[in-house]
């Protein structure tokens, strides 16, 4: 009598199949969240990378690799704001704006990094003791300096006004924080006249509590802090006439690729 064979028993689901969908939804949740981020990013080599970074992590070939050879998407080794020196060239463009127009000596430019320009102008070159209407040699030389804030690659102007600890007397300011707020407004309200955006700049009052000791003749002044696009390239091969650094990729290739 031939045996009965034996029916294979029913598998029952994981028990865990429940947390696997949890994981599996909050990794997609994650997932979108990174890729509405990365697309709410100014600087365009940072979305890249973060789009990069995203495609290497969930693509369905084999250990993040991707369809361009395995190397993955890496930063754009271009540069944003026409070379990485910016900022040296706009302070050689501002000094030759203060001596122009003969304000050298209370004209002052220093590049603070690869990506900022600070530019302090003494009082007595835009206002009036106690005034914060702007002089005729001010409105000549915001003349000249609109252009170059208007350029694509400044994304930032920080317009602050400072004064000495002498209380203004007989004016309509009460405080040296409102004539020095009053100061930087008629700066910027000058500036977007001649056509630099309003969202590229910030206009702040900083009052007297900022002095510049031993030199009391600079404490009444209004500061600009130029904010350029960062660059992804080393400013030393450009400045050497050489071809910039490799960049490396974003996404590491696969190992044996």
């Amino acid at each position: 009598m031939a045996r009965r064979e034996k029916k294979p028993e029913p598998v029952d689901p994981p028990k865990n199949l429940a947390a696997a969908l949890f994981l599996e939804l909050m990794m997609q949740m994650l997932a979108f969240f990174i890729l509405l981020t990365s697309m709410a990013v100014i600087v365009e080599e940072k979305r890249l990378a973060a789009l990069g970074s995203l495609a290497g992590t969930f693509s369905p070939m084999s250990h993040g690799a991707n369809v361009s050879k395995g190397e993955g998407p890496g930063m754009p080794a271009r540069p944003v704001a026409e070379g990485a020196r910016a900022p040296k060239r706009t302070a050689k463009a501002l000094t030759e704006v203060a001596k122009m127009l003969g304000v050298k000596d209370a004209f002052s430019v220093l590049p603070l990094d690869q990506e900022t320009v600070r530019v302090r102008l003494m009082e007595r070159v835009l206002f009036a003791p106690g005034s914060a209407e702007l002089s005729p040699v001010a409105e000549t030389l915001l003349d000249a300096l609109a252009p170059i804030f208007r350029k694509p690659e400044v994304i930032r102007v920080w317009i602050a006004g400072y004064t000495d600890p002498t209380p203004p007397r007989g004016g309509p300011y009460a405080s040296n924080w409102e004539l020095s707020a009053a100061r930087a407004l008629a700066v910027f309200r000058a500036l977007a006249a001649r056509g630099v955006p309003k969202g590229r700049m910030v206009a702040v009052g900083m009052g007297d509590r900022h002095p510049i000791p031993g030199h009391p003749e600079w404490s009444r002044r209004v500061e600009f802090e130029i904010k350029f696009r960062p660059t992804t390239d080393a400013p030393e091969h450009h400045e050497r006439g050489l071809p910039p650094r490799p960049v490396r990729p974003a996404v590491a290739p696969p190992k044996g690729m």
